[in-house]
């Protein structure tokens, strides 16, 4: 199925975030961090703040709106009640920002970079009380209480998946990630089918070629989807084994996604069996516009809009009319 690699090498590009996108990621979180970690209060707990999310795993896609960055608190133990923490960090924040550039969510507090286009999502974290010095952390829910993650952990395994793949599991997540964006709302989120494409890799993906390896993931997460809907199958967290993965979405939408997800995977299959001009104008379709408005997988050279064939003409021997030359001579 070698075929179609210069529009799909287009396509992981033209989902890339530009670089000026990247550039203010950067400078957002660091200067965020500096503020946090010259406070003497959360010095005291022995803050570290890092950044964590889709942008640390290098799976954001165009165009980087948000940053999310971790302050680890090593130091707070104990019984601490997370929306008191959480004020704490508001008040540094808005000392450093001003008040009306920050708000204060359920888990986190979202500092606004109107000059960037972005915003920071601060999350602070202390260590798991249920299992120590299992490198596991607890943040904020939207409870009140604390939940148990690994997200560090999630940093680590997309390296690790990325090198099994020789490079490549991480456009295709960035693919996977552009066509739920282009095909479904808000939720489920960009980070679900994250997991969802980890989940796929793991199990094996055909990956001789970007094609293969893009529709048989397409497969893959269609099948989970199923069972997750259909069978009430949980989502094994791949950074903490014998855990599930906890999302915010509606049985409705948790529905759609299934249904549309395996429209799309049936859609490439039988791309597959078509031409390659047929099969570049099934995965434009599903991949859609960047954030940019560009067109994500763009049509080969040889290739109509509408999926058909260029026809060239071949002028004969004796022809009374040929088709113009390009007026170059060499």
């Amino acid at each position: 199925m070698a075929r179609l690699t210069t529009p799909f090498a287009k396509a992981k590009h033209n989902v890339e975030p530009t670089k000026d996108d990247k550039d203010n990621a950067q400078k957002a979180h660091l200067e965020v961090r500096t503020h946090l970690e010259r406070d003497p209060t959360l010095q005291s707990y022995g803050i570290d703040t890092v950044l964590i999310g889709s942008y640390k795993r290098n799976v954001s896609i165009r165009r980087v709106k948000d940053v999310d960055v971790l302050s680890k608190l090593p130091y707070l133990l104990g019984n601490c009640d997370p929306r008191t923490l959480l004020q704490q960090f508001g008040r540094v924040l808005a000392t450093a920002y001003g008040p009306q550039r920050v708000e204060l969510q359920d888990r986190s507090l979202k500092v606004d970079f109107p000059t960037l286009d972005l915003t920071v999502d601060v999350v602070p974290a202390r260590p798991s009380l249920a299992r120590p010095n299992s490198g596991y952390i607890e943040i904020p829910d939207k409870n009140g209480g604390w939940q148990e993650t690994n997200p560090e952990k999630l940093t680590e395994l997309t390296s690790q998946m990325n090198k099994h793949y020789g490079g490549e599991y991480v456009p295709l997540v960035k693919l996977i990630r552009q066509t739920r964006r282009n095909n479904l709302d808000k939720r489920p989120g960009g980070f679900f089918f994250e997991i969802l494409t980890y989940h796929a890799a793991m199990s094996g993906l055909g990956a001789d070629s970007d094609e293969s390896l893009f529709v048989s993931a397409l497969e893959s997460i269609a099948r989970q989807l199923h069972d997750v809907v259909v069978l009430g199958a949980p989502v094994p967290d791949p950074t903490r084994p014998g855990e599930c993965i906890a999302i915010r979405t509606t049985a409705a939408q948790m529905t759609a996604a299934e249904r549309t997800f395996r429209e799309l995977a049936a859609k490439a299959r039988q791309a597959t069996k078509n031409t390659a001009c047929e099969a570049a104008l099934a995965y434009q379709q599903i991949l859609g516009r960047n954030d940019d408005g560009e067109t994500v997988f763009e049509m080969p050279a040889a290739c109509n809009s509408d999926g058909t064939e260029k026809q060239l003409i071949d002028p004969k021997r004796g022809a009374l009319n040929v088709p113009s030359g390009t007026k170059r001579f060499a």
